[in-house]
């Protein structure tokens, strides 16, 4: 853990500051656990709180439709404040390395100071009030949303269930229930303690408890939001939770909060030249310690701040890969821990998934849409029947999970039979045409459409057997498919190639304008095709050029979501080192987050690009990749696409394949020192500029030059060395 940084100051200056009411989500300030959350703004001149949980949702089968009809998360309600005079200002502060709001609120009857935050490990949203003469009669009410989905579109009769049919399968036409609504909900009060009370016809039930207790002038409104299923036991715990916060030790409980984020935050360090820039960057990595934790939960499509809108789940075939690439290299694992859990847990799911029935023996499958079960059937949502890459895609941030861990015990678990699943299903659909070579049935590239030999699958394929014989070498298993794994590399088709880069599918080249860069997986994240390849620069800076550079659709009545877009296309730029044109893609996309860090489409949150901005950061500062068709490690790359303005840059304790924590410095646009501690005793290959390097370390050690500015280090698990210039001093 870094120590020599003085963190409060440091991330002080990242602080939010609030002056005049937010209105709306994406103005308000935002807090959670990864589990519970809340926002602050302002809702017909009163304080609104929206309150959220990240695993409420419907538990119905598939009669009701796919997952956002069957199982939707829901929203859960909000509370007004209702002050005796009528508000009119704020001065708010929102406290990143306490996780806390602080300020007041002015009325023209006084002035109330609040303190707010989520509690970091307790189920408990607390805000104090301070009021002065004048504003002691604060009422809070509650506002419960209803237990229904917030995508549109469930049929209500004949004509309806036939259009329904028509768009997600026609089996729906037999088999599609007719609505009904979950209860009413209903509202108990024991004591001092009042709980909302949603049981749901599935099974199970939510609950919303909330006391409030007045001590000295300080009035304390604690919320606890609990989720049972199937039992019916969500209400009990909820007043038990908020029965039990009431009676804390207030300092001593707010203690623990802000021992957990001020042991969270130190656990690496980014400076960059970018104010505006770092600023978000450590906005965001306090986003993600409000919202994926190991044992509460993973990053869904609109986070944990859902406003509902047309996307109440998970979405697999791109959003939730990318909304956790930023957690590896930031070195929060725990961050990342969730999804792989969630994989494990969701195994048996995820082969009863399977069409035909008779691929089950050996295959799995992860529809694009679920929720944290990953329960969701192949025939649950006809228009993605053909979308059979999800699986295999986010597999690949449970191989980053491995690789940054080095923990065999996962691979061994989680990582190596599912993938073996996920590969076998591709080698159901692909077949041998008369030129010899190995190619597949149509497939659906995410946001593109069906095509022949799509070169999403066909990167997830070969990537897939690759990594399955990385694994069994490995793991040491003696694996009856590995032969076909190895004939697969061999014989399948080459990626697709025209002259605007990588083709969509071998009869479809690529456009510019599209939402997913499902098509240059080979690419990023996978490798498959690299700029340490001979031969392979043309291809990939055509293939960056097209996405980078294209403005809208064919008929130009389009735009393209750059945020969406640049969530992948900078980290090519920056594996292909092109590091002007990754800031510049950085920058676009920033340009459409809302004013308070988020990025939204639909009326909700979309998390993965509001996310993904520190991935795209951390890129431009180091990499390490590995090329999957290799056996050894790939280097860590220092400083690999450095924007050229970014001339002073500092990093400490990033994480990388092979469990390596790397710090630099960089001052003048020269690097001055690079200093690498082995967590798992990894071979150890670095990539750096500094000129004639030689190792400072506690013993002496081998360093050897294996090319121009690429060093092979003797280091042991526990060892940490420091990388520096022979020729010129360190400053």
């Amino acid at each position: 853990m870094l120590t020599s940084v003085d963190w409060p100051a440091f991330l002080g200056q990242h602080d939010m500051y609030f002056t005049a009411p937010p209105t709306r989500w994406e103005e308000a300030p935002h807090f959670g656990n990864a589990m519970i959350g809340s926002m602050f703004y302002m809702r017909d001149r009163k304080l609104c709180m929206p309150v959220f949980r990240a695993d409420v949702r419907d538990h119905r089968d598939e009669s009701h439709g796919w997952t956002a009809y069957s199982r939707p998360r829901f929203r859960i309600g909000y509370f007004l404040l209702e002050t005796v005079g009528t508000p009119i200002g704020i001065s708010w502060r929102k406290d990143l390395w306490n996780a806390e709001l602080t300020g007041t609120i002015s009325t023209d009857c006084g002035e109330i100071v609040i303190r707010h935050f989520v509690h970091a490990t307790d189920m408990a949203i607390v805000t104090e009030l301070t009021p002065s003469e004048g504003e002691d009669r604060l009422i809070w009410s509650w506002h419960p949303y209803e237990a229904n989905t917030s995508r549109p579109g469930y049929p209500t009769d004949d004509k309806s269930r036939k259009v329904f049919a028509d768009r997600y399968g026609k089996h729906y036409l037999q088999t599609i229930k007719s609505p009904v609504a979950n209860p009413e909900g209903r509202l108990e009060r024991e004591g001092g303690v009042s709980v909302w009370i949603q049981d749901l016809l599935a099974g199970g039930q939510y609950a919303t408890a909330w006391g409030v207790n007045l001590r000295e002038k300080t009035l304390t409104h604690i919320v606890s939001i609990t989720k049972s299923y199937p039992e019916a036991s969500a209400a009990r715990e909820a007043r038990a939770n908020v029965n039990a916060f009431l009676e804390k030790d207030r300092q001593a409980w707010l203690e623990v909060h802000r021992a957990w984020w001020h042991a969270y935050y130190p656990r690496s360090y980014v400076h960059i030249p970018d104010k505006a820039l770092e600023s978000l960057y450590w906005q965001t990595i306090y986003r993600y310690g409000c919202t994926s934790r190991t044992g509460r939960s993973y990053v869904d499509t609109a986070g944990l701040w859902a406003q509902g809108g047309p996307w109440p789940y998970t979405t697999n075939d791109w959003n939730t890969q990318s909304a956790h690439w930023g957690v590896y290299a930031a070195n929060r694992l725990e961050q990342g821990e969730e999804i792989v859990n969630c994989l494990h847990a969701g195994m048996d799911n995820m082969i009863a998934a399977v069409y035909p029935e008779a691929w089950r023996d050996d295959s799995a499958y992860l529809h694009l849409a679920t929720a944290e079960d990953m329960a969701g059937s192949r025939i649950s949502d006809m228009r993605y029947y053909h979308c059979v890459g999800c699986l295999p895609w986010l597999l690949q941030n449970a191989w980053c999970q491995y690789r940054f861990s080095m923990d065999d015990a996962m691979l061994r678990e989680t990582v190596f039979p599912l993938l073996r699943r996920a590969v076998n299903f591709y080698l159901h659909i692909a077949h041998a045409d008369d030129d010899g070579r190995l190619h597949l049935e149509p497939t659906y590239s995410p946001e593109t459409g069906v095509w022949k030999d799509a070169n999403f699958d066909l990167s997830l394929f070969k990537w897939g057997c690759h990594i399955l014989l990385k694994a069994c070498k490995r793991l040491r298993i003696d694996d009856p498919v590995i032969a076909k794994w190895q004939a697969a590399i061999e014989t399948s088709i080459d990626f697709p190639v025209d002259e605007q880069g990588f083709m969509l599918g071998s009869e479809q080249t690529a456009k510019a304008h599209h939402r997913h860069l499902s098509h240059l997986l080979m690419i990023y994240p996978l490798f498959l095709v690299n700029i340490e390849q001979e031969g392979s620069t043309d291809v990939l800076l055509r293939s960056h050029a097209l996405v980078h550079d294209g403005e809208g659709s064919d008929d130009g009545a389009i735009q393209p979501l750059h945020a969406m877009v640049q969530t992948h296309a900078v980290p090519i730029a920056a594996a292909l080192g092109l590091g002007d044109k990754a800031l510049d893609g950085t920058l676009r996309m920033v340009a459409e987050f809302t004013p308070n860090g988020l990025w939204g489409c639909g009326g909700s949150p979309c998390i993965e690009s509001t996310l993904s901005v520190i991935n795209n950061i951390q890129d431009m500062l180091i990499q390490s990749w590995s090329d999957p068709a290799r056996d050894e490690h790939g280097p860590i790359r220092i400083f690999p696409a450095l924007p050229s303005t970014w001339q002073d840059v500092e990093f400490h304790d990033l994480r990388t394949e092979g469990a390596f924590l790397v710090s630099a410095k960089r001052m003048s646009g020269v690097t001055q020192w690079v200093r690498i501690q082995s967590l798992a005793g990894e071979p150890c290959h670095v990539r750096v500029d500094l000129e004639a390097p030689v190792v400072e370390g506690d013993r002496e050690r081998q360093i050897d030059c294996i090319v121009p500015g690429l060093v092979k280090i003797d280091l042991q698990a526990g060892e940490t060395v420091t990388l520096v210039s022979s020729i010129k001093p360190r400053t």
